[in-house]
């Protein structure tokens, strides 16, 4: 039986507290409640002002910090080299730092240049104590029999010879075993067949040869053999020249750390306070079988058994043991193959768990800092599990191809571990890949498709956004520069990610820069609500798994219903068995659930176990699941019952589930479309409750005072291009909880009570409506004062009415009148950016339109084809009747691409970015009013020209699939009058 961990010890989270009560800090969010940014350098050509210029562009424009990657240039040719850990990075890495402090800024640093993880100094890849990457390769002979027995060498395989010439040394003798086929055809083996020969005494070295061994083998058996000679070896690999580290060797794990403490911890000295977190990306190293020194003895000693005759289960020579295509062994035995995989897929994420993510962990405890990590998404590794080990989990948009549920697979973890950040790198697309498809990838990714991205995740309890990413603009003064920029350096500036492929360039180079902290206050109110007391998540689904698709081998939903829990106002997370077996995770009633128990009840509060068609437990976890069904916790069964262990050597579950399905709160049902029916026939109800069907995600947050609910309207849409299209959506929806239920506005950082609601006995119900890739934060409160508000003394249950407040604190009606004003007589000042022969600035050319008949997109105006830029629409009109006479007006705004800015009369007015709706009456007066929106774009219109002109690099993409976007202002835009209707004053 697999014994997982029941008390660890879990880290603690520093430099993340906020120093303002909530109304301040919503207000106006400082420090780490903002989005953090990827800063990619060019290894060490850098120079001091430029490193200046950069921290100031991203501090100025709302970002907390950055984390420091550095790069090797993929925009010339070479060997891909980085200058990392030399005098000359130490002191500009020490700059940064200091500069970082002068601007109230911090610093992430990766953990070793670029990634995978590799350091430099591995001067023998074959002592174990230097820590290099391990994997293991196979050669086989078949055809053995008892008439055809075989005596001669063990086969050695190529590809185990040139790795590890690669690495200055040769591949090692691991072990040799044998099995008898039972299909050949198929590659099937006999278990009971299997077995390994002792090197040393049946399988013996010639002398002076270490890859020569010899062996005599004649089966006593009938029937055909197939003898495996198992190889290990340093992969070879390198990053940047630099020899990968072994993620599941101790001794690799003490190099990192000894690095840091030796070469650059001293080095920063009283600087280094001015540090987060250590970072470390996912884990893309790639070997034909994950391995590290003593892998038998200690598979051996943990699991009780010889996993070596097993070995063909696992092994497949034409993967590169991760993301790009996992293992598909070429062999396979007839019983107990699944459980042998099982076996060791978890013995890997133990020794990555024990020797690499502990250890880590703690080091960074130790210096005060986080470990944040994306931890072992990419191989054959339990991500629910390891998750629980850093103190930041991170997640990213790209890899899991925005699949919710992929960001689902870490919250459990989050949850049951205690963690109060769990963190996205958001939002790489490429041309074909990241949602994009057509027309997507760098200098082209608009703040919609960002927020769309963001929004997502933040609806499956990610709270920290880490943009990908931000281009060191290239400025360099060291021998070889170019007029004060790194060789090669053109317009419009030092690019990490070439010119057309990953997003994005986030930076002062692209116009809509402009309005960045209309967006990073956004996002900052947003994630500090969301980090605001305990997540409450009504449902808890069981997933074991070792292996997550990435968004290229198309990734699938995991728990695909349709959206049928989504739509019905139902949350869910993905928990593990690790997860399940923690001291902390308890069935128990609670005062909110007092006929049932929940899961964890002092945190998520699950309301009831699904497992999905899942046929396999470890039967540690089986006996915690009747031990929470019996003290009364729901579960329930879709599809097949479990009924196989999941590994090998344990005891039979039948027993197990057998007897808990005899208790009334434990079903089974037949697909995942019965259990919404299942839910509300047991009374379990989601937080927040829909009265019809709806697209819309949510999120609960528990304080003791106050319950937060984020509402996001992600229309079903599994791509931006079809999140495009998506409909608002309209429900009244039914809260749990108790309170004042309050709307805090996270584009403006403004908190005001809901009008319109009806309250129960243990629920506040109110009418919701979001606009396409809308998101809005309700607050349930026992104590407005906490949100700085007084309670109003009336309200009205009428949620059929759209009814507000005042600032004088008076119940009114919005009564629209059913017309509109159309809003006319447009004129546009339009800034045109273009390629300059300064790498880091833009050619500006103003252009003037003063009457246009209609609004159309810039790229239909006469000779603007390829605008990119600012444009600056002004308008005036007449009303008879204005706020002072009870009338207001909504603005209603036709298509708008990218971002956008309003000024009324000269007075700008914070404007929901995701609505086309914005209510300006407070601003309007009778007789002329004026009107000026600001429209700012991408480069990308400005880029395409200039590559057409200019071969640059990646230019194969432009004629492809980049094709000039649809900016500015088109469409109608008018006004909606409505009369303000007083119900009642307070």
């Amino acid at each position: 039986m697999k014994n997982y961990r029941t008390n660890p010890e879990w880290p603690h989270l520093v430099h993340y507290e906020t120093i303002g009560n909530l109304p301040e800090e919503f207000r106006n969010p400082t420090g780490n409640s903002r989005p953090r940014m990827r800063w990619w350098l060019p290894s060490a050509m850098l120079s001091m002002d430029g490193i200046e210029k950069d921290i100031r562009s991203m501090a100025e424009a709302g970002f907390s910090g950055a984390e420091v990657v550095p790069m090797p240039r993929f925009d010339t040719s070479g060997d891909f080299t980085i200058e990392w850990g030399t005098p000359k990075w130490k002191t500009f890495a020490g700059h940064i730092l200091q500069t970082a402090a002068k601007y109230n800024f911090t610093i992430d640093f990766s953990m070793t240049p670029f990634w995978p993880l590799a350091l430099p100094g591995i001067t023998d890849a074959s002592d174990p104590e230097q820590g290099a990457q391990m994997e293991a390769d196979c050669a086989y002979l078949d055809g053995i029999t008892k008439s055809r027995p075989y005596s001669g060498l063990i086969p050695v395989p190529s590809q185990a010879v040139e790795d590890a010439a690669s690495a200055g040394t040769l591949p090692r003798l691991a072990a040799v075993t044998c099995a008898r086929y039972t299909d050949k055809d198929t590659k099937t083996l006999a278990y009971s067949s299997a077995r390994t020969y002792r090197l040393g005494e049946e399988v013996l070295q010639e002398e002076g040869d270490p890859l020569s061994w010899k062996i005599t083998f004649c089966p006593e058996d009938e029937g055909e053999y197939v003898l495996f000679g198992w190889w290990e070896h340093p992969s070879g690999n390198k990053t940047c020249q630099n020899l990968q580290l072994d993620h599941y060797s101790p001794k690799a794990t003490e190099r990192l750390t000894g690095y840091w403490e030796k070469e650059l911890i001293p080095y920063f000295g009283d600087d280094f306070s001015h540090m987060v977190s250590l970072f470390i990306d996912s884990l893309e190293f790639q070997t034909h079988l994950d391995w590290t020194w003593g892998f038998l003895e200690s598979f051996r000693e943990e699991n009780q058994y010889d996993l070596a005759p097993y070995l063909p289960a696992l092994y497949d020579p034409d993967s590169p043991g991760c993301f790009v295509s996992f293992p598909v062994p070429e062999f396979r035995f007839d019983e107990h193959n699944d459980q042998i995989i099982r076996d060791y897929q978890e013995f890997l994420t133990r020794l990555y768990v024990d020797n690499h993510l502990i250890p880590l962990t703690r080091f960074c405890e130790k210096y005060h800092i986080n470990m944040r990590y994306q931890t072992s998404y990419g191989k054959d590794l339990e991500l629910a599990q390891t998750a629980m080990y850093v103190t930041i989990p991170e997640t990213e948009t790209l890899y899991g191809g925005d699949i919710l549920d992929f960001y689902r697979l870490q919250a459990g973890s989050m949850h049951l571990s205690g963690k109060q950040i769990y963190s996205i790198e958001a939002s790489a697309e490429m041309n074909g890949r990241g949602n994009g498809g057509v027309n997507s990838g760098n200098y082209q990714q608009t703040w919609g498709n960002q927020l769309w991205h963001i929004q997502r995740a933040f609806s499956c309890c990610v709270n920290q956004a880490v943009f990908h990413g931000y281009s060191y603009e290239g400025y360099y003064d060291g021998e070889g520069n170019e007029n004060g920029f790194l060789p090669g350096t053109h317009w419009p500036g030092y690019t990490t990610m070439g010119y057309s492929e990953f997003s994005n360039n986030w930076s002062s180079c692209q116009p809509n820069w402009l309005h960045v902290n209309h967006y990073t206050d956004f996002l900052a109110r947003n994630q500090f609500i969301l980090r605001q007391g305990t997540g409450r998540i009504d449902l808890a689904v069981y997933r074991q798994s070792y292996e997550e698709i990435i968004d290229f081998n198309h990734a699938v939903k995991l728990y695909d219903d349709d959206g049928l829990l989504e739509q019905n106002g139902y949350t869910y997370d993905f928990i593990s068995p690790s997860a399940l077996a923690l001291s902390q995770t308890q069935a128990a009633e609670t005062q909110h659930e007092p006929r049932r128990a929940v899961l964890a009840p002092d945190g998520p509060a699950y309301k009831a176990l699904i497992l999905d068609n899942q046929n396999f437990l470890p039967y540690e976890t089986a006996l915690r699941l009747r031990e929470f069904a019996s003290e009364g916790l729901p579960v329930l069964f879709v599809g097949s019952l479990p009924q196989q262990p999941a590994f090998h050597l344990e005891k039979e579950i039948a027993p197990l589930i057998e007897e808990m399905l005899l208790l009334p709160w434990v079903k089974q049902v037949n697909s995942v479309q019965e259990v919404p029916a299942i839910l509300e026939e047991l009374q379990i109800l989601p937080n927040a409750r829909y009265h019809k069907r709806s697209r819309i995600l949510n999120v609960c947050r528990h304080t003791p005072e106050t319950d937060f609910y984020y509402f996001y309207n992600y229309g079903d849409a599994d791509t931006y291009p079809q999140a495009q299209e998506m409909p608002a959506q309209d429900t009244p929806v039914t809260l749990s909880g108790k309170g004042l239920p309050c709307l805090l506005d996270t584009w403006s950082g403004s908190i005001h009570p809901v009008a319109a609601y009806q309250e129960g006995d243990e629920n506040v119900t109110i009418s919701l409506h979001l606009e396409p890739n809308e998101s809005c934060v309700i607050a349930l409160t026992q104590n407005p004062a906490c949100l700085g508000l007084d309670i109003p003394s009336l309200h009205t249950e009428d949620l059929t009415i759209r009814a507000e407040y005042d600032t004088s604190g008076n119940l009114y009606e919005k009564a629209f009148t059913g017309c509109s004003l159309p809003l006319e007589n447009w004129k546009l000042t339009l800034e045109k950016w273009s390629d300059s022969p300064i790498p880091s600035e833009s050619i500006k050319t103003i252009f003037t339109y003063d009457h246009l008949d209609s609004l159309v997109p810039w790229k239909e105006l006469p000779g603007q084809e390829n605008a990119s830029g600012t444009g600056i629409y002004e308008t005036s009109f007449i009303l008879e009747k204005a706020w002072e006479d009870n009338t207001g007006y909504v603005l209603k705004l036709g298509e708008i691409c990218d971002s956008f800015s309003l000024m009324v009369n000269h007075r700008e007015i914070p404007a929901n970015q995701s609505s086309s709706y914005v209510d300006i009456s407070p601003f309007l007066h009778r007789g002329e009013n004026t009107l000026t929106i600001t429209i700012a774009s991408t480069l990308l219109n400005a880029l395409l020209d200039y590559t057409s002109r200019n071969a640059i690099t990646y230019h194969k993409w432009q004629d492809e699939i980049r094709v000039p976007d649809a900016y500015g202002l088109w469409g109608e835009v008018y006004l909606l009058p409505y009369e303000k209707k007083m119900l009642s004053s307070l």
